[in-house]
């Protein structure tokens, strides 16, 4: 019998960059749902029966995320009481407003839409969340949607599990990128990194604990568009700039240029960078299930010059 086809493992044979591969989120919504989840993991899991269309709908036109999260695929003794962790999550941007993450804590999975009515709204969180500052390490593991999220993100899991950052690992459900898996997202940050291993996520970790940015395996910043997140990743490569707070802003000006503001250690500068956007053929499909004959993009440096 054939070998299984695995997209994370071919998009690795292909060379495929990760940069500049982050999905575009700027508002999340994390909601406890243990137990099984299927390929939609909001519809199929426990917390379905409790999520009508019409919630769903409106809180996707502000503009939020919502995605499942659990400690445990079966939920201890001990926590059986502690309800269901919701977190809501307005994720920064440089050069923009700074992120803001609430939190609050619901008896039943029924009560999540009464508890974000004012999300769905618009008016944003009410006086019955509180201010959360822990970060959390989403994994990937939704296999019902591909594979590939469960085959290198349960070992992932896992082994952070046992690790000094234990306490912050939550398994997620789709972020998007499957072929990038194992993928891993820093929140409230909202950065993205993929193709990680046990030792490149302690390694992401480390440098996140010492106010670092870990390139090597750095999808993007939710926050910016594609181009952008091209922007700040060859400015930094170029420039040799790992700081979280590197990067002040980011400014499109058009004609695939991109005005970016740097804050090192010794000095300021302004990039402006000119990015060219092509698409490539793929070998091979890009989900485990996914038809053939289809392309990515890549994001390629033009120029840089300071500004």
């Amino acid at each position: 019998m054939a070998d299984r086809f695995e997209c994370s493992v071919a998009s690795r044979e292909r060379d495929e960059p990760v940069a500049a591969t982050a999905s575009q989120v700027s508002s999340w919504l994390l909601v406890e749902v243990n137990g099984p989840w299927g390929r939609d993991a909001i519809g199929h899991s426990e917390l379905g029966p409790h999520a009508p269309a019409i919630w769903r709908q409106a809180i996707r036109r502000q503009g939020v995320r919502v995605i499942a999260v659990r400690r445990h695929l079966v939920r201890h003794h001990e926590d059986e009481h502690d309800g269901h962790r919701l977190v809501h999550i307005s994720a920064p941007r440089p050069g923009g407003p700074a992120g803001v993450a609430s939190r609050r804590v619901v008896e039943d999975l029924h009560d999540v839409v009464s508890a974000t009515a004012s999300l769905a709204d618009g008016h944003g969180v009410d006086d019955e969340w509180t201010p959360d500052p822990e970060r959390y390490v989403l994994v990937c593991t939704n296999g019902r949607h591909d594979a590939c999220c469960a085959t290198f993100g349960r070992p992932l899991v896992r082994a952070l599990r046992d690790s000094r950052w234990g306490d912050e690992v939550w398994e997620c459900s789709h972020i998007g990128g499957d072929r990038f898996a194992g993928n891993v997202v820093l929140l409230p940050d909202s950065l993205y990194f993929g193709h990680c291993d046990a030792a490149d996520a302690e390694r992401i970790l480390a440098a996140h604990d010492d106010g670092r940015l870990d390139l090597a395996n750095f999808r993007g910043r939710s926050t910016f568009r594609l181009a952008e997140q091209a922007a700040e990743h060859y400015v930094r490569v170029e420039s040799g700039l790992d700081g979280l707070a590197a990067v002040q802003s980011v400014e499109p000006l058009g004609d695939g240029r991109i005005r970016v503001l740097v804050d090192a250690a010794d000095h300021v500068a302004t990039y402006v960078v000119t990015i060219e956007r092509t698409t490539a053929p793929s070998s091979s499909p890009l989900t485990c299930k996914g038809d053939e004959g289809l392309s990515y993009p890549s994001f390629h440096l033009v120029a840089m010059a300071r500004g």
